[in-house]
């Protein structure tokens, strides 16, 4: 309800910025927990943020610098009504580590116990105040590793969101592989928790695939061409020429912050899991691209890359019907994210 307060991780993130503009646009009062006070900064400064300008009532900040460790959150969950914890650690989608000791610590046990950790507090430091817990996960932390990879196919079957896999053991061989397991391992423990501890309050999860929108936190071509999901896609469209298939689901950013902050309605549902998707194919995203941008293409911006893709089918009726939520076209996409990319190169010219 507006003026509740929201204990938030992620923040400083893509999708933690869409999210903080929808709590506030909706009354919420939000209580940001960053790993350095500096990245709050760099969020406070952005337009659409900056333009609604939230008092300290409104947005407010809190130092955790390690989400892992015992208590991280006991402090920080005091007076708090609701948690959306979006925080994870993110791949590389080029060269990344490979050391799977070192992967198992960087993402497996970062993710699980960054998920253990704000549960621990919200079931016994916050003296009952929380009614309700929003994580986020991914569609590859519900499909087993071979289907997202492509190796397995079986493209008649539709994905529930209640579908699970256990995580694949170690060794991992790249950051992509690691985020995948541990995703799968901090859906798996988070249910576990409330299953076993039965909290006060309840739990939703929300499951989106690629997600693409407008990044405001990237200021230049640099950043947004390295900005996780965005920068894969505008490789497509700058000349990339893929060697492998990718998985043929996307949501828009807005959809998938939307999700969260519908999800803390108590009239929803609880302890249900919501999947945010659209079927699509990669190569579509340069004839969209073409129509709505021309120009860049004649004049050499924009080149048409290569993309094989391969579509997952899965069950949103509950996405539709309890978040009514219905998941934005490929289009707006294309333009959100390219129309983007174009903006900061006119940029960089003038």
């Amino acid at each position: 309800m507006a003026g509740d307060l929201v204990l938030m991780t992620g923040a400083t993130g893509f999708l933690g910025y869409l999210t903080i503009i929808d709590l506030l646009k909706h009354g919420y009062r939000i209580r940001a927990a960053v790993r350095s006070m500096t990245k709050a900064e760099g969020i406070l400064s952005a337009p659409t943020l900056k333009s609604l300008s939230p008092t300290s009532e409104q947005l407010s900040f809190v130092s955790v610098p390690d989400m892992s460790a015992p208590g991280a959150f006991d402090d920080a969950i005091q007076g708090v009504k609701y948690v959306i914890h979006l925080a994870a650690p993110i791949p590389s989608w080029g060269e990344g580590e490979q050391n799977s000791s070192i992967l198992e610590k960087q993402f497996i046990s970062a993710c699980e116990r960054g998920a253990i950790e704000i549960l621990e507090a919200a079931a016994t430091k916050s003296h009952g105040t929380v009614k309700r817990v929003v994580m986020t996960s991914t569609t590859g932390g519900i499909l087993p590793l071979p289907v997202v990879s492509g190796l397995e196919r079986d493209l008649e079957r539709v994905w529930t969101p209640n579908d699970r896999n256990a995580p694949p053991p170690p060794p991992y061989s790249s950051e992509v592989e690691a985020y995948l397991a541990a995703k799968k391992t901090a859906l798996l423990a988070s249910e576990a928790f409330v299953r076993d501890q039965k909290p006060l309050f309840d739990l939703i999860t929300v499951v989106p695939p690629w997600i693409w929108a407008r990044d405001e936190l990237s200021k230049n071509k640099e950043t947004i061409l390295r900005s996780g999901s965005n920068g894969v896609l505008l490789s497509l469209v700058t000349g990339k020429r893929f060697e492998f298939e990718m998985i043929g689901n996307a949501a828009y950013g807005e959809d998938v912050a939307r999700a969260h902050v519908v999800a803390l309605d108590p009239r929803v549902p609880g302890n249900r899991t919501y999947v945010i998707n659209r079927e699509i194919v990669w190569n579509d995203a340069i004839t969209i691209a073409k129509k709505l941008f021309p120009e860049a293409f004649e004049d050499g911006r924009l080149k048409a890359g290569n993309c094989p893709s391969f579509v997952i089918k899965w069950d949103i009726s509950e996405t539709e019907n309890e978040l009514r939520i219905k998941p934005q076209p490929l289009e707006t996409m294309i333009e959100s994210v390219v129309g983007q990319y174009l903006e900061l190169l006119d940029k960089e010219v003038a």
